[in-house]
């Protein structure tokens, strides 16, 4: 094991501050610039919003499987119509592919906040009941 003198931290430190500096990332005077992030650090993509209400003609025109017609599906219809023109190839279609991936991690996001706001309305109940009591 070796350690690190404090020379060497603060030569590192240095030029941290000065690759933050020159990329932008951080401002005069040595403050970071803040940056605003969400779900995980990428871009949030507006187009990977679940929807509720889904075209059940269109699902059923464009041969979406019946277990796959969610809040999604949606997306699912051009994804597949790409994969179809490609013959499934790996490499095309990545962004539709992402595109419906995150909007089933949203729909899951927001079933989570749902249990959770199930959880707390249930909870107030009881409380309520227990304090009638």
């Amino acid at each position: 094991m070796t350690a690190i003198s404090q020379t060497d931290n603060t030569q590192s430190t240095e030029n941290n501050t000065q690759h933050l500096y020159a990329s932008g990332n951080i401002g005069p005077g040595n403050t970071p610039k803040l940056q605003l992030r969400t779900m995980g650090g990428h871009h949030a993509n507006p187009h990977a919003k679940p929807v509720a209400e889904q075209d059940h003609e269109a699902m059923a025109k464009a041969r979406v499987p019946i277990p796959y017609r969610d809040t999604c599906a949606h997306l699912l219809m051009p994804l597949n119509k790409c994969r179809r023109e490609s013959f499934w190839n790996p490499g095309k279609c990545g962004h539709e592919r992402h595109t419906y991936e995150e909007c089933l991690y949203n729909s899951y996001l927001q079933r989570c906040e749902a249990k959770v706001q199930e959880n707390k309305v249930l909870a107030a109940r009881a409380a309520a009941a227990a304090a009638e009591s």
